[in-house]
């Protein structure tokens, strides 16, 4: 008895990852349509402005950069 054809296991593999793959975008894309699903609102424009809370201070003193 011969072993699977490798064109076989390579289409094989590529419909397994594709197929959810288009599926997941195409429900994505359909829920978007709809209005279900919108952008996220932007970010204040004083979030990051130096309070010790932005982004850029988080977790300086533990890593020496204080």
């Amino acid at each position: 008895m011969e072993g699977a054809n490798p064109l076989i296991i390579i289409l094989m593999f590529v419909l397994r990852c594709g197929v959810p793959l288009l599926i997941m975008l195409g429900i994505s894309y359909l829920l978007k349509r709809l209005g279900l699903l919108k952008e996220p609102p932007q970010p204040p424009a004083d979030h990051n402005s130096g309070n010790g809370y932005g982004r850029e201070k988080e977790g300086n003193w533990m890593h020496g950069k204080a």
